[in-house]
């Protein structure tokens, strides 16, 4: 080889290093963009939530209405679900209604104590039914202030409108 070309082979090599360090460092810069980029769109969701929370709260004693008007609809929803035999009767007898066999209905756990002179109990029921009655009755139940918690439905392949459902639901009633 000749000096010029050994000259050539070393530049198009330091011209190799270089594109790759540029590429490298291109690469790095664009990362970095990119995270400050979705560090700001974070940001601004975060100050846009400030911001809603501030104007639905800016007039405290309006605030402070809605928050008796809402603390009064569930204490006439707790007086109307007193106890809980009322609860239960009632769940059975919406069942009843739409023709859903109850299999079992167990309490799980204590009632458990919250801080507003309510309690939280968790309700495991087993039914059979046809989809559309489970459906109605689950909405009554919603209606009622029953919360679902998990939800598992089952089809037995040989009476094809007959579902089987475990449902786990919460509801509160007054200590």
């Amino acid at each position: 080889m000749k000096a010029g070309e050994k000259t050539i082979n070393l530049l198009a090599c330091i011209a190799l290093v270089l594109s790759t360090g540029f590429v490298v460092k291109a690469l790095e810069l664009w990362n970095e963009r990119h995270l400050a980029v979705e560090q700001t769109q974070k940001l601004q969701g975060q100050l846009t939530q400030q911001i809603r929370f501030a104007d639905e709260h800016s007039d405290y004693k309006i605030y402070k209405i809605k928050l008796l008007d809402k603390q009064k609809k569930l204490e006439q929803q707790v007086e109307h679900n007193l106890n809980l035999n009322n609860i239960l009767q009632r769940l059975q007898k919406q069942a009843r209604a739409q023709s859903i066999h109850l299999n079992s209905m167990q309490m799980e756990g204590k009632p458990v104590a919250l801080q507003n002179g309510l309690q939280m109990q968790n309700l495991q029921i087993s039914a059979v039914g046809d989809f559309y009655s489970l459906l109605r009755w689950l909405r009554q139940a919603e209606r009622d202030g029953c919360k679902v918690k998990e939800l598992r439905l089952q089809s037995d392949m040989q009476a094809k409108e007959v579902l089987k459902m475990d449902i786990s639901l919460e509801f509160y009633i007054a200590n």
